[in-house]
């Protein structure tokens, strides 16, 4: 008796499962323009995003702390702003990485991701540059306060050296007017 009872709940279960089975395919026939609709609006939004990428960080290499007469403080401080947008940046990332996923293309928000991170890494080493500025013109500052008497001419010389190489082996464009200073200023040394 219990072996009949079970085989009608498996009889049960199975034709519960087979209706459901054609009740999740017509709800997918239903849906699937739905989901069409919403993946093309994250694709657009996605390469919306991509282009905007693009035009800030090219937007960024025209910004004051490119420039050596923008003076360390305010580049540190224009810098550390950088860091706020960015973050804008990455909570879209972030909105739109999900959705990806969700409607089954995570790899469509993996460029954006690289812009930014590319992004980042050009404002760290602005920074790293910005830091060894400052601190170049402190201890120039420094030199010019010293009495002759106090002169050390061959540790200064070291120093410099030092300062040069330092500078010589940042990651940063060369060719910025921040870098192209901060050499002539050694260079002087």
């Amino acid at each position: 008796m219990a072996k009949d009872s079970h085989i009608k709940q498996m009889k049960k279960l199975f034709d519960e499962w087979t209706s459901l089975k054609k009740v999740a395919k017509d709800m997918k026939k239903e849906i699937s323009p739905l989901v069409a609709t919403e993946t093309q609006k994250n694709t657009s939004a996605i390469g919306k995003l991509e282009e905007d990428l693009k035009t800030y960080a090219s937007d960024l290499k025209k910004r004051d702390f490119y420039q050596y007469n923008c003076g360390a403080q305010q580049a540190h401080q224009k810098l550390d702003d950088v860091f706020g947008e960015i973050n804008q940046f990455e909570e879209k990332i972030s909105t739109y990485g999900y959705n990806a996923k969700k409607f089954g293309n995570p790899d469509l928000i993996n460029t954006p991701v690289k812009q930014v991170e590319n992004i980042k890494l050009e404002n760290k080493n602005m920074k790293m540059l910005w830091e060894h500025i400052d601190m170049c013109q402190t201890q120039f500052q420094k030199y010019m306060d010293d009495t002759w008497e106090n002169t050390q001419p061959f540790e200064l010389e070291d120093e410099v050296k030092k300062f040069l190489q330092t500078l010589k082996s940042m990651k940063v464009e060369k060719k910025c007017n921040a870098y192209q200073g901060i050499l002539e200023e050694i260079k002087k040394w």
